[in-house]
């Protein structure tokens, strides 16, 4: 005969073993760092925060368009055009592009080439 509390503990301990498991995978995926700078977007009135060195910037997915013109303008460049997901702009004789990439559903990355300029709140 089985005891009932015993299924009810056991169920309940399976639960919490695949959530955490769940959310180890996500992490994993995600990469700790990441969820960092996801916390920080969501919790402050960053807009755009810095990935790496490497001239990555993660953002939300809202107005990305507008948001990066805005950037970089405020640092001096013109935009010149679009093609596909590159943004071309240009500061005197200087011509470099912004490629924006959706990252998941909620965020996007924004690179700039060679990282000639910081868009980072």
């Amino acid at each position: 005969m089985r005891k009932p509390w015993k299924v009810a503990v056991f169920g309940i301990i399976g639960i919490v073993v695949l959530i955490v498991i769940f959310a180890a995978a996500y992490i994993n995926n995600i990469g700790l760092h990441n969820i960092n700078l996801m916390y920080t977007l969501g919790t402050t009135d960053k807009q755009i925060v810095l990935m790496d060195g490497k001239g990555n910037y993660l953002a939300e997915d809202r107005s990305v368009e507008l948001l990066l013109k805005e950037r970089m303008s405020s640092e001096g460049w013109t935009y010149v055009t679009q093609e596909g997901a590159n943004y071309f702009f240009e500061k005197g004789n200087e011509l470099t592009f912004v490629t924006v990439q959706q990252w998941n559903h909620n965020y996007v990355i924004y690179h700039v080439k060679d990282n000639v300029v910081n868009i980072a709140d």
